[in-house]
Formats: C-alpha cells, sequence, structure tokens
C-alpha cells in the first residue's frame, strides 16, 4: 500500500510540474517612445518578384493533338466508349449500339485547356472492356470521366450486372 502511495504522490507530483511548465507567461508590456531610440521610418518597398519566362500558350488544337483528342463520331465509330465527356454525361446505346447522348455532352479541344490529367490520362483507352455493347448506358462523373456502364434489363431498368440469361 505504501508502494502505491508513493507512485500516486509521484504521478500528482508530476503533472503539477507538467502543468506550471506550459502556463503562459505575461504579456510584455510595450516600451514607452521616449525610452526607445528613434529610428527613421523607411517605407517598405513591395518585393519585385522576376518574372519566370513561360512556355507559350498551346491553342486549344494542340492541346488536343497532344492528348490523342478524337470526336465523339471518331470514337464510336471505331467502336468503344470514350473515357472523357463533360461532366455528368449520359449516353445510352440502342440495340444496334448506336450512342444518343441524354444528358450532357462531348468535350471540345477548348474543353482540353487548363486540364491537366489528360496528360497523365489516355483520352480514349482501346481495350476489349471499353468496346460498346448494345443495350447500354455509360455514365459520367463530375469530371468527365466515365463511371459505369449500365446493361438494360428485360424490365427496362439498367443495372450494373448483366441481365440474366433467357433459356
Amino acid at each position: 500500500m505504501k508502494k502505491f502511495l508513493m507512485i500516486a504522490l509521484a504521478l500528482v507530483l508530476a503533472f503539477a510540474l507538467c502543468a506550471c511548465g506550459n502556463e503562459p507567461s505575461e504579456p510584455q508590456k510595450p516600451e514607452s517612445p521616449a525610452e526607445t531610440p528613434s529610428e527613421p521610418e523607411v517605407p517598405e518597398e513591395p518585393e519585385v518578384i522576376p518574372e519566370e519566362p513561360s512556355e507559350p500558350k498551346k491553342t486549344p488544337e494542340e492541346i488536343a493533338e497532344n492528348c490523342g483528342y478524337m470526336t465523339f463520331e471518331e470514337i464510336t465509330a471505331a467502336g468503344y466508349y470514350p473515357d472523357w465527356m463533360q461532366p455528368h454525361t449520359i449516353i445510352i446505346y440502342d440495340e444496334n449500339g448506336v450512342p444518343e447522348i441524354t444528358e450532357g455532352a462531348e468535350l471540345t479541344p477548348e474543353d482540353l485547356v487548363d486540364r491537366p490529367e489528360f496528360d497523365v490520362m489516355p483520352f480514349i483507352q482501346f481495350s476489349e472492356e471499353m468496346k460498346i455493347e448494345p443495350n447500354t448506358k455509360a455514365e459520367y462523373d463530375l469530371h468527365g470521366f466515365i463511371q459505369n456502364i449500365y446493361h438494360l434489363w428485360p424490365d427496362g431498368n439498367y443495372n450494373l450486372d448483366y441481365p440474366p440469361e433467357e433459356g
């Protein structure tokens, strides 16, 4: 019991010392103007930052060429879902794979200006997963990147899963 009391006393003392060490010091009172030597006031000059030579501004067509831009018609004619469209775009593909943009629109070269993601991510992926399937709906997120591809079910709704096979 005596050891327990000694440990408890040591903890209380340690906490008290920690609490005392964190007290804010009293703010110093400013010296009176008579006590400080007066120095002439020098107006501050704004710091001039030298301009860095910047790259010449690229035209939307040059930016489009650099990122592999293709029009919506070119992408669908090749048989693929576009990776990029205007934000919140929805495209419905009929039973023949013919697209109809129901919301949003395609990206134009002017839309690519000041969008650095096109330097990192391809504008279109020519992969088996991105081939157009009939009776699907492609949905694009708030940045314009493809988010989901839904499949038409017999009840007329679109679902992420393929419809059950009849048979």
